[in-house]
């Protein structure tokens, strides 16, 4: 964004309103939700606050709204897309040359997201070189790109019921279903 304030630079805010909209009484077509003034205002109040946090809000039909926020570096965002070449092998399991060069496999060519945040080499060294140890990075073939991750931005764990809660309910459901094939085939 063009004239950003100095304290935004190199920032990015996400903002999450999936949560804040309120039920058509009647959908068109496909939309059954409208995002009404109330929803607007607190979309703006946490795009305006520029930071990490979640607003909570009631709309037009006393109905819970919330938005979340959150502020990261743009770099967080950007990773190098690299292409990982493989040597080719001829029969005796020796790499194929051409002009002192080893001849990429492309049939085992790869490629690798690297943070922008990270050295390139540092991070094939690591990751890559342990499990194929010939491997070689076409540098004329790195791009840059950025992925916005939303889901895991504002991802919440929850946490899930313990096993034998689950099982005692199934259990209950066993006993109603068996009490209910009992009552339509009648006992033995």
């Amino acid at each position: 964004m063009k004239n950003k304030p100095v304290a935004h630079q190199g920032k990015v805010q996400l903002i999450d309103a999936s949560a804040c909209c309120s039920a058509r009484r009647k959908n068109i077509g496909s939309k059954n939700v409208d995002i009404t003034k109330a929803c607007r205002d607190l979309i703006i109040e946490a795009y305006g606050a520029y930071v990490d946090g979640t607003y909570n809000g009631v709309d037009e039909n006393d109905n819970t709204i919330v938005v979340k926020s959150k502020v990261m570096d743009a770099i967080d965002l950007g990773y190098n897309k690299i292409v990982v070449e493989t040597p080719k092998l001829d029969e005796d399991g020796k790499v194929v040359m051409k002009r002192n060069k080893p001849v990429a496999d492309a049939s085992k060519r790869d490629t690798e997201n690297v943070p922008l945040s990270e050295d390139i080499d540092a991070y094939f060294k690591r990751e890559v070189i342990p499990y194929n140890p010939l491997a070689w990075i076409d540098k004329k073939k790195t791009k840059v790109g950025y992925e916005i991750p939303f889901t895991r931005t504002f991802y919440e764990y929850k946490q899930i019921e313990p096993s034998d809660v689950i099982a005692a309910r199934i259990e209950e459901h066993e006993k109603s279903l068996m009490a209910k094939l009992h009552d339509l085939f009648g006992g033995e």
